[in-house]
């Protein structure tokens, strides 16, 4: 005991640790933002709102969603930290190596969760704060699911599709008229992220199986591909349904959902569940897919608020 815990004292780094914890050394936290920004220019596409609007909502977006993604990631890791330990991909993350001791990791999630309702608060109003508590609510429940149900993605899924919301009421709208584009893009994005962490999930399933965590890879087995196959399809049926609703030009089709429609086959044809790296790469493609969607409809929101 006495080795290990020299060990772990020694590789204790307060700051680079909340850092690793925060996911900023990687590209999920944008990645996270362009889920609120891919909604926020369809919107604009539909309601032709002015361009400091979309300005000011986009800023705040990328503030809110940035932090709100690296602290519930650091919850995530505050819950895993012992599951995370008998992972070979995850076992040198920063508490089960001892870079941050469990105490710190709790304290700087109190204090960042309240900075992260204080900054949502400021920059998008109490609307919009009061939209962004069910993605809080969930993303405190998703990291204890693992050890309640097998399908904790569904979990995620829903999370992250509730980023869609903010975004339609930081444009002054709310839930009585006509919501078919947020709800076409609430399936696209739930669809989406069930399927990418499926996808994700697939590198672990072998320890995962071991440790005891409940995941959907695992109780899908050798049914993975037709899973994320059912998947693919309900992703690119909203995709559309979204770009119908909107009025999407030409550009967004062709360049936006005709490619993303292309890339949800190659993406499952080439996972290789016998090849731990497969998985991470093929959910890198998607993490930076979503940000090229993203950039793809941006571009059309801002010719049509010119």
């Amino acid at each position: 005991m006495a080795p290990q815990a020299k060990n772990q004292k020694s590789q204790h780094n307060l700051v680079k640790g909340i850092w690793q914890l925060m996911r900023l050394h990687t590209i999920e936290g944008l990645s996270t933002a362009s889920i609120g920004w891919l909604a926020l220019f369809f919107y604009a596409i539909q309601q032709q709102v002015s361009w400091e609007v979309l300005k000011n909502v986009f800023l705040g977006l990328f503030a809110s969603y940035g932090i709100t993604h690296g602290i519930f990631c650091m919850w995530n890791d505050i819950c895993d930290r012992n599951f995370d330990g008998q992972v070979a991909r995850t076992k040198q993350r920063p508490l089960p190596s001892g870079m941050v001791t469990l105490t710190e990791a709790i304290i700087a999630f109190i204090l960042g969760f309240a900075g992260t309702i204080s900054i949502t608060y400021h920059l998008l109003g109490e609307d919009t704060t009061r939209a962004m508590v069910p993605a809080w609510v969930l993303s405190f429940i998703y990291p204890l699911c693992k050890r309640a149900i097998w399908a904790p993605q569904v979990v995620l899924g829903l999370t992250m599709a509730a980023c869609v919301l903010p975004p339609w009421v930081a444009l002054g709208n709310d839930y009585t008229g006509n919501i078919t584009l947020p709800a076409s893009l609430f399936g696209a994005i739930f669809s989406w992220l069930v399927y990418l962490d499926l996808i994700y999930a697939s590198q672990d399933s072998v320890d995962d199986k071991k440790a005891g965590v409940k995941s959907l890879a695992v109780f899908l087995g050798d049914n993975l591909k037709g899973g994320l196959t059912v998947l693919g399809v309900a992703q690119i049926v909203c995709f559309v349904l979204a770009a119908v609703e909107a009025s999407a030009s030409t550009f967004t089709w062709l360049f936006g959902i005709l490619a993303w429609s292309v890339s949800v086959p190659w993406s499952i044809l080439s996972l290789d569940p016998r090849d731990r790296n497969s998985g991470g790469r093929i959910f890198l493609f998607n993490a930076v897919l979503v940000m090229y969607l993203t950039a793809v409809v941006g571009v059309d929101a801002w010719v049509s608020v010119q």
